[in-house]
C-alpha cells in the first residue's frame, strides 16, 4: 500500500485524457503500431507517454525506454512542461528499480523546471517524491526537510485533494518509522478532510492506511473494520484488480494476526488470484511471505516451508531478471562504446589517407615530373591500405571472440540464475528449520538428505560448468594418449556410487577393450555425466550397464539404462543442442549442460556421441572413438 502513494503522486501530473486512456485494457501492440505510423512528433510523444504509463509498475526498464523517447521529442520542440513531466516520470521509474541516485537526479531536474514555470502544484509533488527517495534511504532529516517544503506550498495552494495526499504521505512515513501515534494523527486528518470535501476515493485510500497502522499496534479489530469499509466501497466502484489484491492481502494479514486462520487463508487466496490477474508479482510475493509467517505461527512447518520456498523463488526470479538485464546492458554498452571509438579512429585515418591521395592526383595531373613522386606516395598508400585491411580483419576476429565470450557469459548467467540459486534456497530453508524443535527428527533427517543431495548436485554441475567454460575461453588442446578402460570405468563408477546407492541401482560392466585413445579428463567427464543421467532417469532397483566393443577401426564405449527413454523429438533436440533440462524419476534436477558438454568435449578428441532410445524401455548412449 505504501508504494501506491508514489503512484498517486506520479499520476497527479497527468490529469489529462491520456492517463485515463492508459488505464484501459488497450493492447500494447496497437499502441506501438500507432507510434510507428504517427508522423506528428507531439502526437507520438503522447503515445510514448501512454506506453510508459502502461509499463510503469510492471516493467520499469521498459517504461524508462519510452519516457526517454518522449523526453527527446519534448526537448527537440522545447516543450518545457513536457520535459519536466518526463523527468518526473523517470524519477518514479528509477525509484521502482531502487536506483536511488538516478531517481533523485531526475526528480531534482523536474523541480528546477517547475520552479521556472511557477507550477506550484507539480513542484509540490516533485518535492514530496524527493522526500520519498530520502525516506527509502533512511535519511529522516532530509525526508522531513523536503516534506516540509512541499507542505508549505500545498497549504498555500488550498487544494483539498492535494492537502489530503500530503497528510496521507506524512502519515505513511511516520508509520514506516514506527511512530504510530503521529501516523494516525496525520492519517485521520487526511481522512476527515477527504470526507468533508466528498473525496470518497481519497478517503478510502487513507482509511486503508489507517487500518495498516492499527494492525501495526495490534488493534486488529479496528484494522479489520477499516479494511471492510474500504472493501464495501471497492465493490461499488470500478476498482482495478491490483488495488483489490493489495486490500485482500492486508485483510488476510489482519485476520492472521487475530488467529482467524480460515478467513486469513480465504483473503490471501483472493489476493493471489487478483494479483496474478493484474500481473503484480510484488503483491503475490508479499502474500507468500505472509502465508509463510501465518503457518509458522500455526506451527504448521511443512506449509511454512512451502510458502517460504515460493517467496524466495519469486524474489530470486525477479532479482535474476533485473540483474541479468542490467549486466547484459552494461556489457553491451561497454563493447559498443569501445568499438565506436576504434571505428572513429580508423575512419579518421582513412579520411586523412584519401585527402593525401587526392592531393597527389591533382599534382600528378599538372606536372609530369611529380608523377614519379605520386607513384612513390601511391605505393605507400597501398601499403597502408593493406595494413588497414589486415587491421580490419583483426578487428573482425576480435569481434567474433567477443561474441563467443558474450555467449559464454550468457550461458553462465542462465545456469547460475536458474540452477545454482535453487539449491541455495533449499539450504536456506533447511537452516531456517534446523533448530525448530517442533519438527520431528525424521523430517529433519529428510530435509538434511535433500540438502546434501542439492549440494552434491551443485558440485557436479559446477565441475561441468568450469570444464565447459575453460574449454570455451582457454581453447586448450587435449592430450590424446592411451587410456586404460578398466581404470576409467572404475573411477567413473566410484564418482557416482553415492547417487546409485540412493536409488538402489546396480552398475554392471562388460569391458572388452583394454585401452582407448583419448584425453583421460574428457573421457572421465563424459562417462560420469552419462552414468549420472542413467541413474537420474532410472527407477529404483534397476540396472545400469557399461560395455565396450571394437568394430573395424572404431571403439564404442556405451552406457545403457532401463529408464524412461527418449522420444525421437527429444533425440533430435539433443543432437541440435536445443534440449532443456528434465527432472529425473525422483524429481532430480539438472542444468541441461551435461549432454551439451559431452558433445563439445568429444569433438576435441575426434570422438562423437550416439544415442539409441525407446520411450518406456530405456536409452543407450555410445561414445564412438577412433583406434588411431
Amino acid at each position: 500500500m505504501y508504494k501506491k502513494v508514489y503512484r498517486i503522486l506520479c499520476m497527479l501530473l497527468f490529469l489529462i485524457p491520456a492517463s485515463a486512456f492508459c488505464q484501459q485494457a488497450i493492447p500494447i501492440d496497437s499502441l506501438l503500431n500507432a507510434a510507428d505510423n504517427e508522423k506528428a512528433d507531439t502526437a507520438r510523444m503522447k503515445i510514448y507517454n501512454t506506453i510508459a504509463n502502461y509499463y510503469l509498475d510492471n516493467n520499469a526498464g521498459k517504461a524508462i525506454e519510452y519516457i526517454e523517447k518522449a523526453k527527446e521529442i519534448a526537448t527537440n520542440h522545447k516543450l518545457a512542461l513536457n520535459i519536466a513531466n518526463n523527468f518526473y516520470s523517470l524519477g518514479y521509474a528509477y525509484l521502482v528499480k531502487a536506483d536511488y541516485d538516478k531517481s533523485l537526479y531526475n526528480y531534482q531536474q523536474s523541480t528546477f523546471i517547475y520552479e521556472q514555470l511557477k507550477d506550484s502544484f507539480r513542484l509540490s509533488n516533485a518535492l514530496l517524491s524527493i522526500g520519498n527517495v530520502y525516506f527509502d534511504n533512511k535519511n529522516a532529516e532530509k525526508t522531513n526537510d523536503y516534506y516540509d517544503k512541499a507542505g508549505v506550498i500545498i497549504i498555500a495552494l488550498n487544494d483539498t485533494s492535494q492537502v489530503c495526499n500530503y497528510y496521507d504521505t506524512r502519515g505513511i512515513t511516520y508509520d514506516q518509522l514506527g511512530k504510530y501515534d503521529s501516523a494516525l494523527k496525520y492519517l485521520n486528518k487526511a481522512y476527515s478532510l477527504a470526507l468533508k470535501a466528498n473525496l470518497v476515493s481519497n478517503a478510502m485510500n487513507t482509511l486503508s492506511n489507517i487500518g495498516l497502522s492499527y494492525k501495526h499496534i495490534n488493534q486488529t479489530q479496528k484494522a479489520i473494520n477499516c479494511f471492510d469499509t474500504v472493501l464495501q466501497y471497492y465493490k461499488k466502484v470500478n476498482t482495478p484488480p491490483d488495488m483489490y489484491a493489495s486490500l485482500y492481502n492486508n485483510i488476510g494479514a489482519a485476520y492472521s494476526q487475530a488467529n482467524n486462520f480460515d478467513k486469513a487463508i480465504a483473503a490471501f487466496t483472493n489476493s493471489i488470484n487478483l494479483a496474478t490477474q493484474a500481473g503484480s508479482t510484488s503483491i503475490v510475493m508479499e502474500n507468500y511471505r505472509n502465508l509463510s509467517d501465518m503457518y509458522g505461527n500455526m506451527k504448521n512447518y511443512e506449509q511454512q516451508t512451502v510458502y517460504l520456498k515460493k517467496y524466495y523463488h519469486l524474489k530470486d526470479s525477479i532479482f535474476t531478471i533485473d540483474k541479468s538485464n542490467q549486466l547484459t546492458e552494461l556489457e553491451s554498452d561497454y563493447r559498443i562504446e569501445k568499438k565506436n571509438a576504434e571505428l572513429t579512429k580508423k575512419e579518421a585515418e582513412v579520411t586523412k589517407q584519401k585527402n593525401q591521395r587526392n592531393f597527389l592526383l591533382i599534382i600528378a595531373s599538372s606536372i609530369f615530373a611529380v608523377m614519379l613522386g605520386f607513384a612513390f606516395f601511391y605505393t605507400r598508400i597501398r601499403a597502408k591500405n593493406k595494413l588497414l585491411q589486415q587491421q580490419n580483419v583483426q578487428i573482425s576476429n576480435q569481434k567474433n571472440e567477443l561474441l563467443t565470450l558474450n555467449h559464454v557469459k550468457d550461458r553462465l548467467f542462465s545456469i547460475i540464475s536458474h540452477d545454482l540459486r535453487n539449491p541455495l534456497v533449499t539450504l536456506r530453508s533447511y537452516l531456517t528449520l534446523a533448530d525448530n524443535e517442533g519438527i520431528s527428527a525424521e523430517k529433519k533427517q529428510m530435509f538434511k538428505a535433500q540438502t546434501m543431495y542439492a549440494v552434491s548436485q551443485t558440485g557436479d554441475m559446477l565441475d561441468n560448468l568450469l570444464a565447459w567454460a575453460n574449454m570455451q575461453i582457454k581453447n586448450t588442446r587435449p592430450a590424446i594418449i592411451p587410456v586404460n578402460v578398466q581404470d576409467l570405468v572404475a573411477d567413473a563408477i566410484s564418482s557416482v556410487k553415492p547417487q546409485a546407492l540412493q536409488k538402489q541401482i546396480e552398475i554392471e560392466q562388460q569391458i572388452f577393450a583394454e585401452t582407448i585413445l583419448g584425453d583421460y579428463n574428457i573421457l572421465m567427464i563424459a562417462l560420469r555425466n552419462l552414468l549420472t543421467n542413467a541413474i537420474k532417469f532410472s527407477a529404483e532397483k534397476k540396472i545400469v550397464f557399461i560395455g565396450s566393443k571394437k568394430v573395424n577401426d572404431r571403439i564404442y564405449l556405451s552406457v545403457k539404462d532401463e529408464g524412461i527413454g527418449l522420444t525421437e523429438e527429444q533425440v533430435i533436440a539433443i543432437n541440435t543442442n536445443d534440449s532443456n533440462s528434465t527432472n529425473g524419476t525422483k524429481g532430480e534436477k539438472g542444468s541441461g549442460l551435461g549432454l551439451f558438454l559431452i558433445k563439445e568435449l568429444l569433438k576435441n578428441i575426434n570422438a562423437s556421441l550416439l544415442i539409441e532410445s525407446v520411450p518406456g524401455t530405456g536409452s543407450t548412449f555410445i561414445i564412438s572413438l577412433p583406434t588411431r
